[in-house]
């Protein structure tokens, strides 16, 4: 929601500059006799769409249809804004970014340099941003090049031995579990108080480990209590931006982890905290094989109803580094009214780490889990 005197102009401008620098948010993929290519499309043909609203427009649907109009990869820009003005003087900015191009830390990219060239712009002046060093295809071919032979093969072998015979985690549910996996879900928001956050921090500070790592034993502790289970397999996704000339790039670098933990084999909480922080080390030691392929290798048969290797995800995003979106005498706020009301696993816990609060977000199935549950 932005609340001002936006000058649409200078935010069309900034939207396809960002077009403009990242290629990946403009390439879409052909076809010549069966065999695929990639071809880099024009920034100038990307705009900003503005739709004039009046006061029966019931705004959560139309947020819903926007969102969900698929994209055609053959011909369609990997990124979509529109602009909803109401005529009240407030407006409704709604974005759409396709995964095959665009992760959790390229949305942050897109968010910084969206604020620095509104400013620019808005006051008539050229961009301030440094040309990219390197574009997503250049990594994109450094990695086809680097991940492959003996590399990928140690990596696929570590991934192999860990998660021989992995089994699923079978939480009770409120509804039985259908033949194919759903992705019907909601959220359910909560915090922890200044208080526990900060003697959270303190007991990661006294068995060195960091917050992520203990965060996660506990959800695996509280996995293990309503399973009765103790092969615990959660997956959490991994930036996978180990080189410094990727951290300003947009595209999609995340890979997923699938970490496995024995509940069962220590006697203390702390004992399972020390396994659980050998596990996520080794994990991001191992983090290059590409996902896909470790499922091939480790599962035979595909069950249709769950997800692969693992069901729960857990993932920790700091804040405390992050800005939000900033534009010149504008304020800016997240519009609440919308849920996108999907859920990618049957359970995701997401923690957003700030200054002094400690915040989670339950993504849940909701054909599996009551609110209430």
């Amino acid at each position: 929601r932005i609340d001002g005197a936006l000058d649409i102009e200078a935010l069309s401008s900034s939207f396809k500059e960002i077009v403009n620098r990242h290629e990946v948010l403009r390439t879409v993929i052909k076809s010549e006799d069966g065999v695929a290519y990639q071809e880099v499309m024009p920034a100038d043909a990307w705009s900003l769409e503005v739709v004039r609203l009046d006061s029966t427009t019931d705004m959560e649907s139309l947020l819903h249809s926007y969102v969900s109009i698929p994209f055609d990869l053959s011909s369609d820009y990997m990124v979509r804004m529109c602009l909803y003005d109401p005529g009240d003087g407030s407006y409704i900015l709604a974005g759409v970014i396709h995964h095959i191009a665009s992760d959790g830390w390229s949305e942050d990219v897109f968010v910084q340099e969206l604020g620095v060239l509104y400013s620019c712009y808005s006051q008539g002046k050229t961009s301030d941003l440094a040309a990219l060093p390197l574009q997503y295809i250049d990594y994109a071919l450094w990695q086809r090049k680097y991940i492959e032979g003996d590399v990928l093969e140690a990596e696929l072998s570590y991934w192999q031995d860990q998660l021989a015979d992995v089994t699923p985690l079978a939480l009770p549910t409120d509804y039985p579990r259908g033949s194919v996996r759903s992705t019907a879900g909601l959220r359910h928001e909560f915090e922890l108080d200044r208080e526990l956050s900060a003697s959270l921090q303190d007991v990661c500070k006294e068995e060195g480990v960091t917050l992520y790592m203990l965060l996660l034993a506990a959800f695996k502790v509280l996995m293990h209590r309503y399973s009765g289970q103790e092969d615990i397999c959660v997956g959490t996704p991994i930036a996978n931006r180990t080189q410094e000339e990727t951290q300003g790039m947009i595209g999609f670098f995340v890979n997923t982890l699938a970490l496995r933990s024995d509940v069962g084999s220590v006697a203390t909480f702390q004992e399972f905290l020390q396994q659980v922080k050998g596990t996520t080390l080794a994990g991001q030691d191992h983090q290059h094989a590409p996902f896909e392929r470790i499922v091939d290798l480790v599962v035979d048969t595909r069950d249709m109803s769950m997800s692969p290797l693992f069901q729960v995800m857990f993932l920790l995003q700091n804040k405390m580094g992050s800005k939000d979106l900033a534009l010149d005498g504008i304020e800016i706020s997240a519009y609440d009214e919308y849920d996108r009301g999907l859920s990618n696993f049957d359970l995701t816990l997401i923690v957003d780490e700030g200054e002094t609060h400690i915040s989670f977000d339950i993504e849940y199935c909701t054909d599996l889990f009551t609110e209430a549950t």
